[in-house]
């Protein structure tokens, strides 16, 4: 783990954690240059085999989606389509994070899902297609491979003897709210954990912090047996019946005779790996909390179903256990942690549809579909009593990156206009630009792009050019002999229509047809712009002239504007 931290810190900052996040953000237009690099990817792929290995509470499927659109970035420079527009690499990213859940779950249909519902915001029907074609070569690959010990590709094959029955719908509601609880707890203390270690001394000694954590973790894991071995292990154990398991280490998970102690240790366990996983993942190695999720979902799980079929023995086949009576025992505990595992999952990452399909493709239980849904469903709702962000959009907000989380409603008076932050403009007029006058330009300022306009009277918009293109002609311009600083700079060439001087033609990388929109729109409709396009800036115009530049980053500080005057009306009407 040391050994990971270490390369993260020294090679690739950008490998730490799981990176699903920033793919997220990524997806919404915004760029992060060297996250998805070929170094970051080699880094990755070190660290995480270290990281997991060392036994720190992480895993290792979070990560593969980063890996995977790591892989597909750097393919996309080899296909001119992709590597020019980044409208169609946004689209390849979003088949690579389903092939990502494919590779990691053996879910393919999950993965298009996941896809779909967790990280994309603009998902059209060619996607779609283009994901479940990724995740199907991916699911594919992946049995070619059997990297699985069952050599199959179902990760956790489950056969139970008994149907699930009416009633036990109460006792899966009741699972899928503690889920949900457990799930919102973990994301709001991880988060607290991980704006502590941005503040404090601790972002000075990350090696340190990850090599005492994983020691901490060692030592108490090997104190209590179900933590002992490997988390896919514990997992198998805990989703398979008693009739089943030939796991030796978790013979104990079916001995009713010390039924009591059993729940006891379960609920320990449980509670412990809650936090090892709150202070480890995060940490500056590369991780992710799909696994521990799981594991502490399907111990809870667990130890309610096996306190329901002791009760069952108990008292016998009455009440609404007489339809019990057919059988020798018709409570399965397995079957209640499966709904655990999704419901703790369903409760940090607040994912729904994707998740349920995930977990009847990895366990191949079909017929416990509707269990899962009731856990992940009221799992849900519980967790969005306290807090409609999922881990990884509270994280976002924490590092300060603008996304607009496709899943929150927002109901605005307000206009562009009294969003728009940048009226003192800085344009490019047609005529009069040289290569010395746009260098000062450049080096005047820090706007990451520039209106070209008529002329500065009457700003009527002819494109948009990108500062990296001016930097890229600029420095282009300084190594040819025959261009020097008094060279004229066109964005038409009919501009230079008759002039037999040397000049520099930049319409190639101007953006003809830049999205405007005039001041009166809507601020609710802008939202929807930003987020189905992916836009970063929006020109704003009156009468046809520009009169302003609206950025995603005047959205987003007029969204946090708007929550903290909520929270401080709220606070003036409790006192």
């Amino acid at each position: 783990a040391g050994y990971a931290a270490w390369l993260c810190t020294t090679f690739a900052p950008y490998a730490v954690a799981s990176g699903i996040g920033e793919i997220k953000v990524i997806l919404s237009g915004f760029v992060m240059k060297r996250f998805l690099g070929g170094w970051t990817l080699l880094i990755k792929c070190l660290g995480l085999v270290l990281a997991v290995g060392s036994g720190l509470s992480i895993g290792k499927e979070g990560p593969f989606i980063h890996v995977c659109c790591c892989v597909a970035n750097v393919v996309s420079r080899f296909f001119n389509k992709y590597a020019t527009n980044e409208s169609r690499k946004r689209e390849l990213l979003s088949a690579a994070a389903a092939a990502g859940i494919a590779v990691a779950f053996g879910a393919p249909i999950g993965g298009v899902l996941f896809s779909l519902e967790e990280v994309s915001l603009y998902f059209p029907p060619k996607t779609m297609w283009r994901a479940l074609f990724c995740a199907t070569v991916a699911g594919m690959s992946l049995q070619r491979l059997n990297p699985l010990p069952s050599g199959k590709l179902v990760m956790f094959e489950v056969t139970y003897h008994h149907k699930w029955q009416l009633f036990e719908l109460v006792p899966f509601a009741f699972i899928g709210a503690i889920g949900g609880l457990v799930g919102a707890f973990i994301t709001k203390m991880n988060v607290r954990v991980s704006k502590f270690r941005k503040t404090s001394y601790l972002k000075k000694w990350p090696v340190t912090e990850v090599v005492c954590t994983c020691f901490l973790t060692s030592v108490v894991d090997y104190l209590f047996v179900y933590l002992r071995g490997s988390s896919m292990l514990l997992l198998y154990a805990l989703f398979s019946e008693c009739k089943n398991s030939n796991q030796d280490t978790y013979e104990e998970l079916c001995n009713h005779q010390n039924g009591r102690e059993i729940m006891l240790f379960l609920v320990i366990s449980a509670a412990i790996k809650v936090f090892l996983t709150i202070i480890s993942f995060g940490q500056p190695c590369p991780g992710g909390v799909f696994v521990p999720a799981l594991v502490i979902g399907a111990l809870i799980g667990r130890a309610v179903g096996f306190s329901l079929q002791l009760l069952e023995n108990e008292v016998g086949d009455v009440g609404f256990f007489a339809v019990c009576r057919s059988s020798s025992s018709c409570i399965t505990p397995g079957i209640y942690a499966i709904v655990g595992a999704a419901a703790v999952l369903g409760g940090v990452t607040r994912m729904t549809v994707c998740l349920v399909v995930i977990m009847f493709e990895v366990t191949g239980g079909y017929e416990y579909v509707l269990p899962a849904m009731i856990g992940v469903l009221v799992s849900k709702w519980v967790a969005d009593a306290f807090g409609k962000s999922s881990i990884y959009n509270d994280l976002i907000h924490l590092k300060g990156y603008p996304h607009l989380d496709n899943k929150r409603e927002y109901t605005f008076s307000e206009k562009a206009s009294d969003v728009m932050t940048s009226r003192n403009l800085s344009v490019l007029p047609m005529d009069g630009n040289t290569v010395d006058s746009i260098q000062e330009r450049l080096a005047s300022c820090s706007f990451q792009g520039f209106p070209v306009v008529t002329n500065k009277q009457d700003m009527l918009v002819v494109g948009f050019i990108a500062r990296y293109s001016l930097q890229r002609v600029i420095a282009k311009c300084k190594q040819h002999s025959q261009v020097a600083g008094t060279t004229k700079c066109v964005f038409h060439a009919e501009q230079a229509a008759g002039d037999t001087s040397t000049y520099v033609d930049l319409s190639p990388w101007l953006d003809k047809s830049p999205i405007q929109i005039v001041e009166t729109t809507p601020l609710d409709r802008l939202i929807e712009m930003f987020r189905a396009l992916g836009l970063r800036y929006l020109l704003v115009t009156h009468n046809g002239q520009l009169v302003g530049v609206l950025k995603k980053k005047d959205i987003l500080e007029h969204i946090e504007m708007y929550r903290k005057g909520v929270a401080d009306r709220r606070e003036d009407n409790s006192l």
